[in-house]
């Protein structure tokens, strides 16, 4: 679903700027995005595991450590992908509105392939 969301984007650009940046929103959302993604959730888990007292040498973990181990690798999840569930019913205003925009982008390339010849 991210990258058909990334073509919107390309897409929605172009419409609204007249500029039709495919490679550049592509590589940012592909390589940066992802990668910084990446390592603020491997932040995040860290620094609440840190909290909690979790040492990676000892073989068995306080209870405080397993509470911070679980809220981690359950909890932080869910609320991710709560997060993210509410962000996709927003999107869905943007997403009503592709048509609109890729009719107006076919208009706009008919007329310039018109001018051309």
């Amino acid at each position: 679903m991210f990258f058909a969301m990334v073509g919107d984007t390309v897409d929605f650009g172009e419409w609204r700027n007249h500029i039709r940046a495919n490679g550049f929103l592509t590589a940012i959302g592909a390589s940066f995005c992802i990668q910084m993604g990446s390592g603020f959730g491997s932040f995040i888990a860290s620094m609440i595991m840190k909290a909690a007292g979790f040492t990676a040498s000892k073989a068995h973990q306080t209870a405080a450590s397993m509470t911070g181990i679980k809220f981690s690798f359950v909890w932080i999840p869910v609320i991710i992908y709560a997060v993210s569930l509410i962000l996709i019913i927003v999107y869905r205003k943007w997403e009503n509105h592709e048509p609109i925009v890729k009719a107006d982008l076919a208009k706009r390339n008919a007329e310039a392939e018109k001018a051309a010849e």
